[in-house]
C-alpha cells in the first residue's frame, strides 16, 4: 500500500520593525494572526524587531511571545533605525516569502491574503502603494520626498510606495547579498528588477502612539537614498557650476555695457560682491554634495555592523539566545551574513 505524500505548506515570514509600539503590538498581533490562520496552504512566523524602544515595547513583546509560539523577538542594543531593523528581520527570516510591515496598523493586515496570492501567481515582489494617508502635512511631505528622489534616482520608485511589501525567497537572498551598509530598502528592491505586482491601499490612522518619522528623519532618509541610488547629484553640481559661470559672464557683459554708456558705478564694488556671492555659493554647494558621497564612502570603508542584537528568541523558543550580528571582511567578500554569539 503506497503512502500518500504530505503536501508541504509554504512558510511565510512576517517582519515587523518596532519602535515605541507598545500600544499597537497586541492589536496588531491579534489581527495579523487571525487573518494568517485563515489562509490555506501556508504556515507562518512573525519576527518582531525591537529597535531600541524607550517605552514598554520590550516587555510587551516578551509577554506576547509566551502566548504565541509563532512569534520571534529580536532585541537591539539601541536604536539603529527602521532600515537596520528591516535588514535584521530579513536576515533572520526563514520563509519561502517574506512580508515586511509596520506594527501601527497603518499597513492593513487584511491585504496579506491578496499579497500571498500574487506571490503564488509567480511574482517575486508584491509592492503596496498608498492611495492616501491621514494628515495633510504627511501627505505633502511624502509626495515631495518621492518627487525629489525620482528626480535624482537612477531607478524609478513609485510615488507612495511603502515598506509594506512581499518578497520571494530569491528576492530576499539577492537583497541581503548586496554589501552596502547605507540602505534605502525601497530603492534597492526597485533596483533588483524582479517581477513585481502592485497593490493599492488607503492608510488608516495609527492605532496608538505617535509616528517616529518626522521631517528630520525623512530628510535624512532622502539624502541617504539619493547618495546610495545615484551619482546624479554630482552631475548636478557640475551643471550648476556651468550655469553660474555663464551667468557671471552675462553679468560681466552687462556691467561693461553700463560703463560704456556712462552709467556711474562704484569702482570694484560690484565685481567683488558678485564674485564673493556667486563663487562662495557654488563652492559650498559642490562641497556639500561631495561631502555626502564621502560620508557614504566612509560608512562602507569602516565596515561597522549595521546593528547589534542584545537577544534573540526564535519562534517556538522560550529562552534568550544572546547574539550580535557582525560582518567580517571575509564574509563581506563572500556576501554572506554570520552570527557570532557573544554577551553584550
Amino acid at each position: 500500500m503506497c503512502e500518500i505524500p504530505k503536501v508541504m505548506k509554504s512558510l511565510i515570514s512576517i517582519v515587523v520593525p518596532c519602535y515605541n509600539e507598545a500600544g499597537c503590538l497586541p492589536a496588531f498581533l491579534d489581527r495579523a494572526q487571525a487573518i494568517l490562520d485563515r489562509i490555506p496552504g501556508i504556515d507562518y512566523e512573525i519576527l518582531a524587531i525591537n529597535d531600541g524602544s524607550t517605552d514598554q515595547t520590550a516587555s510587551v513583546l516578551e509577554t506576547m511571545q509566551t502566548r504565541s509560539p509563532r512569534l520571534g523577538v529580536i532585541q537591539f542594543v539601541r536604536n539603529f533605525g527602521h532600515q537596520a531593523a528591516l535588514s535584521a528581520g530579513l536576515s533572520h527570516a526563514r520563509g519561502d516569502a517574506v512580508i515586511c510591515m509596520d506594527a501601527d496598523l497603518q499597513h492593513p493586515p487584511e491585504l496579506l491574503p491578496e499579497m500571498i496570492g500574487r506571490w503564488q501567481q509567480g511574482f517575486d515582489i508584491v509592492q503596496t502603494v498608498r492611495r492616501s494617508q491621514p494628515g495633510l502635512a504627511k501627505s505633502f511631505s511624502s509626495r515631495a520626498f518621492y518627487s525629489v528622489l525620482n528626480l535624482f534616482s537612477e531607478v524609478e520608485i513609485t510615488d507612495g510606495a511603502a515598506d509594506f511589501r512581499l518578497m520571494s525567497r530569491r528576492a530576499v537572498d539577492a537583497l541581503m547579498a548586496l554589501p552596502e551598509h547605507t540602505r534605502f530598502i525601497r530603492g534597492l528592491v526597485a533596483w533588483l528588477g524582479f517581477p513585481c505586482a502592485t497593490l493599492q491601499f488607503d492608510a488608516p490612522e495609527r492605532h496608538a502612539g505617535r509616528s517616529a518619522y518626522g521631517i528630520k528623519k525623512m530628510f535624512g532618509m532622502a539624502l541617504d537614498a539619493m547618495v546610495t541610488l545615484s551619482a546624479r547629484p554630482l552631475h548636478l553640481a557640475l551643471w550648476i557650476a556651468a550655469f553660474v559661470l555663464v551667468s557671471a559672464f552675462v553679468y560681466a557683459v552687462y556691467i561693461i555695457d553700463l560703463s560704456a554708456h556712462g552709467v556711474a558705478l562704484v569702482r570694484g564694488w560690484t565685481s567683488t560682491i558678485l564674485l564673493i556671492l556667486v563663487m562662495g555659493s557654488v563652492n559650498l554647494l559642490c562641497t556639500g554634495i561631495l561631502g555626502l558621497y564621502l560620508r557614504a564612502a566612509l560608512v562602507e570603508v569602516r565596515k561597522r555592523p549595521d546593528y547589534l542584537i542584545s537577544s534573540y528568541i526564535p519562534p517556538g523558543h522560550r529562552s534568550f539566545e544572546s547574539a550580535t550580528l557582525h560582518k567580517t571582511s571575509d564574509e563581506r567578500d563572500s556576501q554572506n551574513f554570520a552570527v557570532r554569539k557573544v554577551q553584550i
